[in-house]
């Protein structure tokens, strides 16, 4: 119920501003009530819907400045992270993360298995070197500005040559890590983040453009999607940016 929904919006079946009727939900999938809402909750989590009033969700709008002031702040505070890294990791985590770097292999269009893979070794590389900052409050600050719904819009967005300007980047920043130089590790990341802004502006501004009912038909999905020439699989339900998955029924602010 989780992955075909979530699919349901990343494919644009489910668009912005569209009411997610649990009863239809529940319908669909016979489910029960109890699991529909912890399902939509964990959605509403992770940036897929917006919760209005007590029981009713709706598929999330994201505007241009929002998103263009989530990208402001994680170029920030992760630049900032990497500075630390180069400062503080040791050497076993700086031979983890640039064989992160180095085993990163583009995917095949064709393949959803090998893009699904590309989205979990992206978040993983931002991870570790969240991780090797040593800075407490990195995971909460993470999860606030990068969620997951916004995290795979970055990656459904890329197209084959960003995918591999993003391995190289981070193969940089492992390589800047390594050599301790803190400074030339903050600004590769930062260039890192923001070299995917302009595609995602655009995806987001296109989905605007669809007209669509008021309430949204909950269907079924086929486990792939073709978008583009490329064929997306619906995937796990992986961690979020802070590196935690949050279990279904429990809201993230009580998730210690």
């Amino acid at each position: 119920m989780f992955l075909e929904i979530r699919f349901g919006v990343l494919s644009a079946r489910y668009l912005p501003g569209q009411v997610i009727a649990k009863a239809d939900v529940a319908e669909v999938y016979a489910g029960r009530p109890a699991a529909v809402a912890e399902v939509l909750g964990a959605l509403t989590h992770e940036g897929y819907l917006t919760r209005q009033g007590r029981s009713e969700f709706v598929v999330r709008t994201w505007g241009r400045e929002e998103v263009e002031d989530l990208f402001e702040m994680r170029a920030n505070f992760e630049g900032l992270a990497a500075y630390r890294a180069a400062e503080r990791a040791t050497a076993a985590e700086i031979s983890l993360l640039s064989a992160l770097a180095a085993e990163a292999r583009e995917p095949s269009p064709g393949d959803p298995d090998a893009l699904e893979r590309v989205v979990l070794e992206n978040l993983r590389f931002h991870i570790e070197v969240m991780r090797m900052s040593r800075i407490p409050q990195i995971p909460d600050m993470a999860r606030m500005v990068l969620p997951n719904a916004l995290h795979r819009r970055i990656a459904w967005s890329q197209r084959a040559d960003d995918a591999e300007e993003s391995f190289r980047m981070h193969q940089k920043i492992a390589s800047a890590i390594g050599d301790r130089s803190a400074s030339m590790a903050r600004l590769l990341m930062r260039e890192d983040i923001y070299s995917s802004r302009e595609s995602v502006l655009a995806a987001i501004e296109a989905l605007a453009g669809h007209e669509a009912a008021d309430v949204a038909t909950i269907v079924r999905f086929a486990p792939t999607f073709e978008l583009d020439g490329r064929i997306y699989g619906q995937g796990t339900r992986e961690a979020g940016a802070d590196g935690r998955v949050i279990p279904f029924g429990l809201p993230a602010g009580n998730l210690k």
